[in-house]
């Protein structure tokens, strides 16, 4: 037993998660995190831009539509990535370098069959999913196209998402962010010569961010030959079913989080219909997803960032750094985005016009930025306080704050609003949502500072019950 306990000890004290400065830590892998996931964001960007000019309007609106998908995708993500590296993290911070990487085996290879599943279920009812998610007779087909082949490359995005997680938490963050960033760049190639070369439509959209999401599979080779905690063997791909569970435990929230945004998302899209809209104004909301993707790929950088360095911290019982990356992690990401979203909202008619390419669209898609995005940032501040939750497995709160924005606020707005004031109520429930939901999260992170306060105490009188114990054996 006290073998176990050096051992659990030593690895503790050689892994940087628990020794080096949080603020240099949660920067550090939130940066990585970042300069992988920008290319990722020029490359979603340069993607809009080829739709828009490419393609036209009937483009965007397929993109409008058919970015349920891609919330179903990271959904995915989050449940088995997210999920997968922080009981990873955890089991590395109690010791247990074994299970660690069992997690990694049994999530990879459950997360690639289950997407699988889940792909194919969707193609067998493709045309009624279309319809129901808000797709109209005009652009029925070219969703279809779309849909076709994202789910046909799916399950290796999900599978690649989860190699990069664990690399993560292996504390290889630059290796991380390069498996991002070189796919991305291979991606905007692609797209460009498949739209305007190769007139191959709009499923030359879907095909590219495939690949940029996909290649970072290529991790696993890396982790197996490389110097690397991961390295697998054939008994940790063993089905776990213990694992499995607790990994969709932890990750259910982030599971959650892109659904609720689905439902906001098929709400609006059905709504602006409804209320008097055509598909100049789905095509709006399309240039708006393409904004809230950066967004949600900033707050996403600071989530991984935070998460290994609090899950580590967590196994290892260490909540007086919890605290501290409390202070710095959460409030100084709000900061930024709050920033960046001044700067975006100030720029928004030149981002439009480069999306879009469509001088006509201003007239519609401009005034609803200046609404529906006006109190973007404070949203974001219920996902930051979800992926923290979620990292120390308080999975409760994590779901609470994950779906608050949304489902709870945002999809009885969209309803209620329009009644009122027709299209512009669409647009409007967003801002009421995000300030509701950014009050929550500060009650919320309130409690939660001061519960750690009260863990660390209680942690360190047991420390000095024991230490007065041994040095009363040796009197």
């Amino acid at each position: 037993m006290d073998g176990l306990k050096e051992n659990n000890s030593a690895v503790i004290e050689e892994r940087e998660f628990g020794s080096k400065s949080i603020s240099v830590l949660f920067w550090k892998y939130s940066m990585f995190a970042l300069a992988g996931l920008s290319f990722t964001i020029v490359q979603t960007f340069l993607d809009g831009a080829f739709v828009g000019n490419g393609i036209g309007m009937e483009g965007f609106a397929v993109i409008s539509v058919t970015s349920v998908l891609w919330q179903v995708a990271i959904a995915l993500f989050g449940l088995f990535g997210i999920g997968g590296s922080t009981l990873a993290a955890i089991k590395l911070g109690s010791g247990d370098k074994d299970g660690a990487r069992a997690v990694y085996g049994n999530i990879m290879f459950f997360s690639f069959i289950s997407t699988a599943i889940i792909c194919f279920v969707i193609y067998l009812f493709l045309d009624q999913v279309m319809v129901f998610i808000g797709a109209t007779p005009e652009i029925l087909e070219s969703t279809k196209t779309y849909s076709t082949v994202f789910l046909i490359g799916l399950p290796f995005c999900v599978a690649s998402t989860v190699v990069y997680y664990i690399t993560r938490v292996d504390e290889k963050p630059l290796v991380a962010c390069i498996a991002y960033a070189a796919p991305a760049i291979i991606a905007i190639v692609i797209e460009y010569y498949m739209i305007f070369k190769m007139d191959a439509g709009i499923g030359a959209s879907a095909f590219a961010m495939e690949v940029a999401m996909g290649m970072a599979l290529f991790l696993v080779l890396y982790l197996q030959f490389g110097s690397s905690l991961f390295k697998l063997r054939l008994s940790d791909m063993k089905p776990d079913f213990k694992i499995i569970l607790d990994t969709c435990k932890i990750g259910f929230a982030m599971f959650i989080i892109p659904f609720s945004t689905s439902a906001a998302t098929i709400a609006t899209n059905n709504m602006l219909i409804e209320s008097g809209g055509n598909e100049m104004h789905l095509a709006a909301f399309g240039t708006i997803s393409y904004m809230g993707y950066f967004f949600f790929i900033l707050t996403n950088s600071f989530i991984t960032g935070m998460q290994p360095i609090a899950s580590y911290n967590y196994g290892a019982k260490r909540f007086d750094r919890i605290r501290t990356l409390i202070r710095i992690g959460i409030v100084q990401s709000s900061a930024v985005v709050i920033l960046l979203l001044g700067i975006a909202y100030f720029f928004k008619e030149p981002i439009i016009l480069f999306l879009s390419g469509d001088p006509a669209l201003l007239d519609i898609a401009k005034p609803a930025v200046v609404i529906y995005m006006l109190l973007y940032a404070f949203g974001n501040v219920s996902q930051i306080v979800s992926g923290y939750y979620m990292s120390v497995e308080r999975n409760a709160f994590a779901i609470l704050n994950g779906i608050a924005r949304m489902t709870v606020f945002a999809v009885p707005l969209i309803f209620i609003l329009p009644k009122f004031f027709g299209v512009d109520g669409v647009w409007m429930a967003q801002p009421v949502a995000d300030t509701l939901s950014c009050v929550l999260a500060l009650v919320c992170m309130t409690f939660e500072y001061k519960r750690l306060g009260v863990r660390q105490k209680e942690g360190e009188a047991i420390s000095v019950a024991q230490l007065d114990t041994v040095s009363g054996g040796l009197d």
